[in-house]
């Protein structure tokens, strides 16, 4: 058996350390591990927003535009400190999906589809807190950063097995990619979501939108869209977790709810 040659064990984990660090995710407080500066991950997310805003059908006016606007900002203005320099962004694409997502720099797109879904401007603020936290709690920078490790361990397996027969490879490969897509990828996909669920329920409540809708909005979602795959090998938490999570989160969401400049009339 033979293993990677020094000089190149030595380059994969320069290459992996280099830019690496720590970085503490606002509102819950865990520690994240990231590899690449989060200025070039926003630059990343800013350049393929203006590309999705070119190639996909937007609505930029009427109804449900202007209440994603005037939702959207002032949710994103509950931030704060969390992420003083975004730069936030809403585009309404028309397109039939009970759909929304985030990209790196405060870029947040909703679909039509979502509205046969939602039915006011609280549970609207429920689905763009969710995006607003994956943006402040740098998701994508750490999603980037698990696959460049997964990628580096997996040259490193390559070069262990090298001497072995091509079926003992193969084997070995498809145990790698299938351990770490459901042991280490979907639980960490996973984890996000619930944060993002967590923190958004924080920002809408800070924002002065009832936080007591929030576990509702997935009870929605699991009728619109019931999600037969098992969690286990799920990108996403089952539905009935996420309802069951925002409820023992609602005590703390209240809280912010109540203090909310929104709803205390201290502007």
């Amino acid at each position: 058996m033979r293993f990677m040659p020094s000089c190149l064990r030595l380059a994969v984990l320069a290459g992996l350390s280099i830019f690496s660090g720590c970085y503490t995710v606002p509102e819950t407080g865990r520690s994240s591990f990231t590899l690449l500066p989060e200025s070039q991950v926003t630059g990343m997310g800013i350049t393929t927003f203006e590309e999705i805003k070119e190639s996909a059908p937007l609505i930029t006016s009427g109804r449900n535009y202007e209440m994603i606007q005037r939702v959207g900002f002032r949710v994103a203005d509950a931030v704060g400190d969390d992420l003083p320099n975004a730069d936030w962004e809403f585009i309404y694409i028309d397109e039939d999906q009970v759909n929304a997502f985030a990209l790196p720099g405060g870029k947040i797109a909703v679909y039509d589809g979502m509205f046969d879904v939602i039915d006011n401007e609280d549970e609207l603020a429920f689905i763009l807190g969710h995006e607003v936290a994956h943006v402040t709690a740098r998701h994508a920078n750490q999603r980037l950063s698990q696959a460049m490790v997964l990628a580096g361990i997996g040259i490193g397996v390559s070069f262990a097995i090298e001497d072995l027969d091509s079926s003992e490879q193969q084997l070995i490969l498809a145990a790698y990619g299938l351990g770490s897509t459901i042991g280490i990828s979907l639980p960490y996909s996973r984890m996000h979501e619930s944060e993002a669920d967590y923190i958004g329920q924080l920002y809408m409540a800070r924002a002065g939108y009832n936080p007591e809708v929030a576990p509702g909005v997935w009870e929605k979602m699991a009728e619109a869209s019931p999600n037969g795959t098992p969690g286990w090998l799920s990108t996403h938490p089952a539905h009935e977790d996420r309802t069951e999570a925002l409820q023992e989160s609602l005590p703390k969401a209240k809280q912010e709810y109540r203090s909310s400049r929104y709803v205390t009339g201290e502007r």
